[in-house]
């Protein structure tokens, strides 16, 4: 089950983590960064401040552009982002060049030379971003979930942050940071792809030497989550209007553990059992029975303080009430009976295909590495959390669902159109 998914993990002596992930068959290599400053390190008054700093990577000054581009010229691409834990640094290349992409990676994220010109122009870019993901009723409906559910964790806010705190960021203030985490103790530095050996050690030559900068402020602490919160005081419900939309957006979710608990692996399958693909319990109900909408998903998200599931649909206004009465209707079944071991299987089956399609996939490879490093620190992680999976009894689903999925701990969500 767990074949071909361990990784070599070493440490150098400046701090750097290094994963070398090997891909004998394929055509292609991937660098990663992992830096360990996300959204979810931010204090609410600079909320955005990671991925502004991502941007200024790439685009902080002209000779940071112009070698960014330079990945281009050997038929390389490079890509950044942020997330709530990390912020990304990756570069697929043809294997010959992966060395040359490692020297421009390792220039962008220790190079400490930013232009104030180029901080008011990607301030101007980030604020354009901001207004797109404003018109993204998706993404509008998943952050008003998050802001209803946590109401004292940085998971709340948007990665990108909001205008108002952006507006207020000085250069000055993302110099500090950036001198502060982006060391190499700090750091996880991934390779994948068809590497040899050689190439390896070409690429270590440009990291081996970075040494740490200066200590991280005690400001950039994540508010770590106290599970569970008062539920009495929570709203249940929340509804909000916005123009242009031709149907309502629902979303349904509760707080759950964070990833080292015993816990969330039998989560993560409850989660598959009602909303993971076609033979799932809410699929199943809210479309091919009553045609209620086009897709109904579940998942369940957790990291190293906080864990959630969120259910989401999206229907017609006047069958809002209905589509949500399924759902807790579904909910309330996982509660008193127990689910058939045909269809535990099943799902066990279709969450080993998602992570190995995504341990394939050149695209997703290096966040699943990422993600296991920053959560667990070994090599034998993910092969670790499959096991887990795979000893997920009926009795074990049917305890946690009458743990967590009790109606009392959910709240609900609802865009509509004005």
């Amino acid at each position: 089950m767990c074949k071909g998914l361990v990784w070599h993990r070493s440490v150098l002596a400046n701090g750097l983590r290094v994963l070398f992930f090997p891909k004998v068959s394929a055509n292609t290599a991937q660098l990663a960064v992992a830096v360990k400053y996300g959204s979810n390190n931010e204090v609410e008054s600079e909320a955005g401040v990671a991925h502004f700093l991502e941007h200024m990577l790439s685009g902080g000054s002209q000779e940071r552009i112009e070698k960014s581009r330079s990945v281009e010229s050997f038929g390389g691409s490079l890509n950044f982002y942020t997330d709530h834990e990390y912020t990304m640094s990756f570069a697929d290349v043809l294997p010959e060049s992966l060395p040359k992409a490692a020297g421009v990676l390792s220039e962008l994220l220790f190079n400490s030379c930013f232009e104030e010109e180029k901080f008011v122009s990607e301030r101007e870019i980030i604020l354009h971003e901001l207004s797109e993901e404003r018109d993204d009723p998706s993404t509008v409906i998943n952050e008003l979930l998050l802001k209803t559910l946590f109401k004292h964790h940085a998971i709340s806010r948007p990665i990108g942050g909001y205008p108002k705190t952006l507006k207020k960021l000085e250069l000055s203030h993302l110099e500090a940071i950036h001198s502060a985490v982006y060391e190499p103790k700090n750091m996880i530095l991934m390779l994948m792809g068809n590497l040899s050996n050689g190439q390896i050690q070409e690429v270590l030559k440009h990291f081996k030497d970075k040494s740490e900068q200066q200590k991280t402020p005690a400001a950039m602490v994540a508010v770590k989550q106290v599970y569970p919160q008062n539920m009495s005081k929570r709203v249940r419900r929340v509804s909000k209007e916005k123009r242009g939309l031709m149907q309502a957006y629902l979303n349904i979710g509760c707080q759950t553990v964070n990833t080292k608990s015993a816990d969330a692996p039998k989560l993560d399958l409850i989660s598959m059992i009602l909303g993971g693909g076609t033979s799932s319990r809410l699929f199943i109900e809210l479309r091919e029975k009553r045609a209620l909408t086009y897709d109904a998903a579940a998942v369940h998200i957790d990291g190293l303080d906080f864990g959630y599931i969120n259910i989401g649909c999206a229907v017609k206004s006047v069958n809002v009430e209905k589509a949500q009465k399924l759902v807790f209707e579904e909910l309330a079944k996982l509660r008193v009976e127990k689910v058939l071991e045909e269809e535990l299987e099943r799902n066990k089956k279709l969450m080993l295909k998602s992570i190995l399609r995504g341990i394939d996939s050149p695209d997703s490879c290096q966040d699943i590495l990422a993600y296991m490093e920053i959560q667990y620190s070994q090599e034998n992680a993910l092969v670790e959390y499959l096991e887990r999976i795979k000893a997920v009894t009926t009795l074990d689903i049917l305890n946690v669902a009458q743990k967590y999925l009790q109606e009392d701990n959910f709240v609900s969500v609802v865009l509509k159109p004005k």
